[in-house]
């Protein structure tokens, strides 16, 4: 996760500051890997963190972040929020050489600007 976020704000132009921001925040308070998801040029990260410090983890970008800071209850659980991991959405992929294995598609939890 964290090189591929590199690639796209180094490689491909396509991060901006606020992500990069958030990007290495998320890594500082916790998360195994981050990176921007969507289109980028602003929008959205993808965290993975353990499931027992998702608080904490909101709790550090809360107070890490500067237009997170102040946000309380709903107002913060719109800006930060967790999903669990599951097979998403799939289709079967049959080309020979992977004999038919399922292609998954999920995210971990999602952070906006």
């Amino acid at each position: 996760m964290d090189e591929s976020h590199k690639s796209c704000s180094e490689l491909f132009d396509c991060s901006c500051p606020e992500l990069d921001e958030l990007v290495a925040l998320a890594r500082a308070s916790g998360a195994y890997g981050s990176r921007l998801t969507g289109a980028g040029w602003g929008g959205c990260t993808v965290s993975l963190v353990c499931e027992s410090e998702v608080e904490e983890f909101k709790n550090r970008l809360k107070e890490g972040y500067p237009k997170y800071r102040g946000l309380t209850g709903a107002e913060l659980n719109e800006v930060v929020f967790a999903t669990k991991p599951s097979s998403g959405a799939f289709g079967t992929h049959s080309c020979g050489f992977c004999q038919g294995h399922r292609v998954l598609n999920h995210e971990l939890a999602v952070l906006k600007l």
